[in-house]
Parts: structure tokens; C-alpha cells; sequence
């Protein structure tokens, strides 16, 4: 029976994917039962119960595999001792209150996007697991019709003599029976196990109250286009440091007027009248 591979290597965004995982083919599982369905027709309803649980696996694996390591991975050191040296350089030469609330919002960026990391390789582990899930899933079915097949070829053959006809098609239809039972079962407790996952991860992202909000989309003058966000800490300078002594260098440029009883006179004026 062939199997899908997921293959080891780069995602798309040339994050290393882990370790291999492999599981059995939906389409070859599902042929195995439709030629043992030829053998016995009732056999039908099991290959029918297989029909929810068809999905792409080895998509699933990548796309965790993707999230864990593209998304959560470029988060984590590399995010953080970005915004971690902008901090620190822009403390160097930029020394006015405007640079404490700078840094105190970089932090609290950086605070954020460390939560947003983790949020996001929360569910890349909870995707990878309902990609297990559907794995489990087609591996006990491969294993229900690949017995059932063999078991039904067998009767097949005792159906073809007279003396081992009757019991024979007895037995080939108590053979679908059980499982058209065990697969049924089996897409059951999968249905269950999706459930079960995807409300733990739409309850972790907001639930149906995020989902209400998906419309309320920023646009005109209220858009943010992060794309082109910068900050050149170099540039961000808002206070030259003060000579250490003497007066402003633009003082020079002052026209110094003093009061006096006589009226506002030029300061070299009275300076020059002084007994």
C-alpha cells in the first residue's frame, strides 16, 4: 500500500522542517475498499464513513511545521535582540524624556511580540497534533481494509464450492458488517478529536467573539502599513548636550536690553555709563 511521506527538509519560507512523519494514502486506503466492496456490496457503508476524514496530512504537518519554525522561530532571538540594541543605541545620544517613553514602548512591543510567539507556536502545536490525529486515523483504517480485503478473498474462494456456498456469503457479509463497525467507530472518535482540538484553539484565539470582529478593518487615514514602519535610532535625536560652560552658542545673536528709570537701553550702553 503506498503511503504519502511528508518529506524533511525547507518550508516554503526556508524554515527547516522536523523530523519525517509518513501515513497511509486516503486514496489507496479508500481503493482497498471499494475492490473488497466488489467482493461483498455491503461493504459500501464503511468506505462511505471514510469519506469525512479524507484531508491532506502531510499539508497539515508542514503548515505546523511552517508556523513553528517560520513564524515562532524569526520571533524569537532574532526579534528580540533587534528591538533590545534599538534600545540601547537610542539611549547612547538621545537622552530626552521623549527617548524614556521611545524605550518604554519598544519594550512593551517587545513584550508583545514575545507573547505573540508563543501564542503562535501554541497552535502550530495543536495543527501538528490534528495532523497526528488524521495520521492514527488512516493508519487503523489501512489496517481494517487491508484485513477485511484478504479475509473477504478468502471466503471468496469457499463461496465458489457448492458444499461452502451458503456459509461463505454468510461470513462475507458478517465480514463488512464488522467493518463497516470499526470504520464507523473509528470516524467517530476522529470527529470527536477535531472538535475537541479546534474549540481548544478558537477558545485560545478569541473564540466566535474574534471571528465577529474579523470585519472591523482599519482603513484611509486609520490604516497602518507596517511594511514600510522604521526606526532609525541614529536620526531620533531631539536634545544636543549643553556646553559644559559659558553661554549658548547662540547668544551671540541676543540684542541684550536692560530697564532702567530712563527706559529699555542697550546693555553695552549702560555698561559703558557706569560711574
Amino acid at each position: 500500500m503506498s503511503r504519502v511521506p511528508r518529506v524533511a527538509g525547507r518550508a516554503r519560507d526556508g524554515s527547516v522542517l522536523r523530523s519525517a512523519k509518513s501515513t497511509p494514502d486516503p486514496a489507496a486506503v479508500q481503493d482497498t475498499l471499494r475492490r473488497a466492496a466488489r467482493l461483498e456490496p455491503s461493504l459500501a457503508l464503511g468506505l462511505l464513513a471514510t469519506v469525512p476524514a479524507v484531508a491532506n496530512v502531510p499539508g497539515i504537518w508542514t503548515a505546523a511545521s511552517n508556523l513553528q519554525s517560520g513564524a515562532g522561530g524569526r520571533l524569537d532571538k532574532g526579534a528580540s535582540n533587534a528591538l533590545t540594541a534599538v534600545i540601547n543605541s537610542s539611549g547612547r545620544s538621545w537622552i530626552a524624556e521623549d527617548q524614556k517613553a521611545f524605550a518604554g514602548a519598544a519594550t512593551e512591543l517587545r513584550a508583545a511580540l514575545d507573547a505573540y510567539r508563543t501564542n503562535v507556536q501554541w497552535v502550530a502545536g495543536h495543527v501538528d497534533s490534528i495532523g497526528d490525529g488524521f495520521a492514527v486515523y488512516w493508519g487503523a483504517a489501512a489496517g481494517i481494509a487491508r484485513a477485511t480485503y484478504l479475509r473477504l478473498l478468502q471466503l471468496q474462494v469457499l463461496a465458489l464450492v457448492p458444499q461452502t456456498r451458503v456459509a461463505a456469503r454468510v461470513a462475507m457479509r458478517a465480514t463488512a458488517a464488522q467493518a463497516n463497525v470499526s470504520l464507523g467507530a473509528a470516524t467517530g472518535r476522529l470527529q470527536t478529536f477535531l472538535n475537541s482540538a479546534l474549540s481548544a484553539v478558537a477558545a485560545y484565539s478569541g473564540g466566535t467573539a474574534a471571528l465577529q470582529l474579523m470585519f472591523m478593518r482599519p482603513d484611509g487615514a486609520a490604516k497602518i502599513d507596517f511594511t514600510r514602519a522604521a526606526i532609525d535610532a541614529s536620526k531620533a535625536g531631539t536634545f544636543a548636550q549643553p556646553p559644559g560652560q559659558g553661554l549658548p552658542a547662540a547668544a551671540g545673536t541676543f540684542d541684550w536690553r536692560v530697564r532702567t528709570p530712563d527706559g529699555d537701553l542697550d546693555l553695552d550702553d549702560v555698561v559703558r555709563n557706569q560711574p
